[in-house]
């Protein structure tokens, strides 16, 4: 056992000494920071005086404060309505240049398309209404009584969509009845925020562990010193468990860096408010009956889990490819490709099994992916399987390795 801890000292350090770990764990962690600030600095918002985006979502977050919670009620939505469509009251002529530079006038307007729409008080409210609606014109007429009969179809027919059977769709009812209607809204665009980072998270890990962990095993064989490794008393096993220690050991702590750095900078930015408001005050048509804060620990979990199968497909890669760039090619070539590709939900199994891939698990979409998957008469869901399913592959592809590093054969030279 001491033997195999001053080895896996070893090559941690060996990891962790090497220039371009720190350049591209150094960038990683400022773009998991600029992530919170990037729309802050890069847009602008114009009333009838200019407003950066950062004013702007000052502005609108003491207002969603403000309304945090009052419940989603006719009385609120009234409130919204009558604030919202103010401007729209009397029709205003606006002089426009046409593309072949005559002045023409455009009659009205509608707050959608009014950017300073955001300084409204009633703009969070409204915010919410209309990513049910995804309507403008309903949103501001709708009542509380239509909004959340509209939900509930949205979600019927997403389920359709996903082709769930008789099971699922009872599961999902049961899961349904313990929401309490009507919701009580709160802000929480700071903890929130995570999910809309979280699949740009997952392919800067891939990324950096990629770079990082390429030459775990290759580093060996173009040295061209496996020979003596090999032959020596602990070259084998114990350096073996050795590397892939250290190499979950990186994974792991590059996944929790990535994922902190990018929580600090977005409740810096936006907040902590919201921890403990329901899921479906940000997410409407999940069913899932936790709160923000809840579902912000299982996309954790879920990142910790997938960045240890991710270290241990690079180092299986090291050990097969013997070769840097060619370990490195793997992953950006997994990344473009399901960057690319996406299989519709008709393909109901092929579409289920290329969603459950780690590349694609962390993707907002998967909140409300009600497909279940069967074990022993018990359902579960993706983000309860997934994480399962990446550890047992992670143990496979690390005894895999191990019969191909043992039996590797030096060959002349």
């Amino acid at each position: 056992m001491n033997t195999i801890g001053t080895l896996y000292v070893y090559e941690l350090k060996k990891i962790g000494n090497r220039k371009v770990v720190w350049i591209v764990g150094l960038i990683m962690l400022a773009l998991s920071i600029f992530l919170s600030v990037g729309d802050l600095v890069t847009s602008s918002y114009y009333g009838e005086t200019s407003v950066s985006a950062y004013q702007a979502m000052k502005i609108n977050r003491e207002n969603a404060e403000k309304l945090s919670g009052r419940t989603i009620d006719d009385t609120l939505l009234r409130e919204m309505q009558e604030d919202c469509t103010d401007e729209n009251k009397d029709q205003t002529e606006n002089q426009v240049v046409t593309s072949d530079n005559q002045v023409a006038i455009e009659v009205g307007g509608s707050s959608e398309d009014d950017e300073s729409g955001v300084l409204k008080k009633y703009f969070p409210v409204y915010s919410y209404v209309q990513k049910i609606t995804d309507d403008n014109n309903l949103s501001l007429s709708i009542n509380s009584e239509e909004l959340y009969a509209m939900r509930k179809k949205q979600i019927s027919d997403n389920r359709a969509d996903q082709m769930l059977n008789e099971d699922e769709y009872n599961y999902w009812e049961n899961k349904e009845s313990q929401i309490s209607e009507p919701f009580t809204y709160e802000y929480a665009d700071g903890w929130s925020n995570l999910w809309e980072y979280a699949y740009t998270i997952n392919y800067m890990l891939f990324l950096l562990l990629a770079i990082s962990l390429a030459n775990v095993f290759s580093v060996e064989y173009y040295r061209k010193t496996d020979a003596i490794i090999l032959c020596s008393k602990y070259g084998k096993k114990q350096l073996y468990f050795s590397k892939i220690l250290a190499g979950i050991t990186f994974s792991v702590v590059s996944a929790v860096l990535l994922f902190i750095a990018t929580l600090l900078s977005s409740v810096f930015v936006y907040g902590t408010n919201g921890f403990h408001a329901a899921l479906q005050l940000i997410f409407p048509f999940s069913s899932w009956n936790i709160s923000v804060g809840g579902s912000i620990l299982i996309l954790f979990f879920s990142l910790i889990a997938i960045s240890v199968l991710y270290g241990c497909v690079i180092m299986l890669l090291s050990a097969i490819l013997k070769s840097n760039v060619a370990v490195m090619a793997v992953p950006v070539g997994i990344m473009i490709l399901t960057m690319m590709v996406d299989v519709p939900y008709q393909f109901r199994l092929a579409s289920q099994v290329y969603d459950l891939l780690p590349t694609n698990l962390l993707n907002t979409t998967e909140l409300w992916d009600d497909r279940l998957i069967c074990i022993l008469g018990r359902y579960f869901t993706n983000f309860q399987i997934a994480p399962f399913l990446y550890l047992v592959f992670a143990v496979l592809l690390i005894l895999v390795g191990m019969v191909i590093y043992q039996r590797h054969q030096v060959q002349a030279r």
